[in-house]
């Protein structure tokens, strides 16, 4: 079997296992270092929704968008 190298910098393709992403979650300041847009495209996900629910990626997804709203009450 050939072990090939996995690029992480389209993290949102990758298939992720319920209990990974609850850990990337609650991971905060890791969850925090992966750039918003890359977030978003992870909460946004059909494997996302699939894994974690609707109720729990509308949750995550209004989560990601006060805190874009937060950073637009900071610049204006």
């Amino acid at each position: 079997m050939e072990k090939r190298p996995v690029d992480i910098s389209n993290l949102q393709d990758l298939i992720f296992e319920r209990r990974q992403i609850v850990a990337l979650l609650e991971n905060q300041e890791l969850w925090l270092q992966i750039p918003l847009v890359h977030r978003f495209a992870i909460v946004e996900s059909s494997e996302f929704m699939i894994l974690m629910g609707e109720a729990f990626t509308a949750e995550t997804r209004y989560i990601l968008e006060s805190e874009v709203e937060a950073m637009m009450a900071i610049i204006h």
